[in-house]
């Protein structure tokens, strides 16, 4: 954590803020009293969908390799907490995943590749929903000026994953590191050039598996649809139902903006105004939409605590064995 990422997270806590102000604070807390405490049933579809996005993860380390099902999922939802609940961009829970791993003996070049290349499937796992939503809106609007933004913004995005590979198959970590030793002394920087060779490695002989790959993008998605469950339940209990089309549409959009705004920490802000800008374009008013978009950050936030808890109490132990 640093000042930048505590200012990022201000920005968005007050765009936030903003925008309830800005809807209403009575006619958000309105609607969200019509659920009442009901809304907490949305917390049900997180051990899903961390249960999916872990094995997602899991699915790119060889298969001799793997490491559990179960210390999978907690390395990933320990991540998936930390990104959620502390000013971090969302590569922080990323990295710490990956050293959860590490503590407890797992290759580092696994844990890492894996996790890198993971943060690619999770790029395409939100171009495809993301595309997904905008074959909706297509149907849906006659504005044909918003659908080619939203298309922009898609192949922005394709453009930035194509790069992101490339840069993976060039040996990139390893290219950054060698950079780094030319102006530094010491066996440390040896081993740094080394380790990033490692990891280098490991990332193409995941490439060289585009099964394993697919395989990973296809659970991603699976999760995507899951979670649009959320969405219905939030609009259910808050009395104004929606479709399923509909709620695709809003968790597709809404999707590829939190990709966009991903400097924000937890998309704070972006998130809200995300859907209230896809909630205008099918007639849902947006105290409703904010309504909906803070529900589901309750099953971001309540379901994560524990796994903090659970991340120093990893760290502790690992510090008192090293010394």
């Amino acid at each position: 954590m640093n000042r930048k990422s505590i200012f990022s997270l201000a920005i968005g806590v007050s765009l936030l803020c903003f925008l309830i102000v800005w809807q209403g604070v009575e006619q958000v807390l309105t609607v969200i009293s019509k659920g009442g405490w009901l809304l907490l049933f949305v917390c049900i579809f997180a051990p899903f969908d961390q249960f999916i996005n872990a094995e997602a993860w899991r699915q790119l380390f060889p298969p001799s390799r793997r490491p559990s099902r179960i210390r999978v999922l907690l390395a990933s939802w320990t991540g998936s907490s930390v990104n959620t609940l502390l000013p971090v961009i969302s590569i922080g829970g990323e990295f710490v995943k990956a050293r959860i791993l590490i503590l407890w003996s797992y290759a580092p070049e696994d844990a890492v590749s894996a996790m890198i290349v993971d943060k690619t499937v999770q790029a395409i796992s939100v171009l495809l929903w993301a595309l997904v939503g905008i074959v909706l809106l297509a149907l849906v609007s006659e504005k044909e000026e918003i659908i080619i933004m939203a298309l922009a913004g898609a192949l922005v995005l394709t453009i930035g994953i194509i790069g992101f590979v490339c840069v993976q198959l060039k040996g990139g970590l390893g290219s950054l590191a060698r950079l780094a030793a030319r102006t530094q002394i010491g066996h440390k920087w040896v081993d740094l050039v080394e380790s990033a060779d490692l990891v280098d490695t490991a990332t193409r002989a995941i490439y060289n598996h585009p099964v394993r790959i697919i395989g990973s993008v296809a659970l991603r998605m699976i999760g995507r649809f899951l979670l649009v469950g959320e969405v219905l339940l939030a609009t259910y209990l808050m009395g104004h139902p929606i479709t399923f089309l509909d709620a695709v549409l809003l968790k597709g959009i809404v999707v590829g903006i939190r990709g966009v705004g991903f400097a924000i920490p937890g998309s704070y802000g972006v998130q809200e105004g995300g859907y209230m800008l896809v909630g205008s374009f099918i007639g849902l008013p947006p105290d409703l939409m904010i309504a909906v978009s803070l529900a589901t950050r309750v099953r971001e936030i309540l379901p994560s605590i524990p796994f903090l808890y659970f991340w120093q109490h990893t760290e502790g132990r690992a510090f008192l064995k090293r010394h």
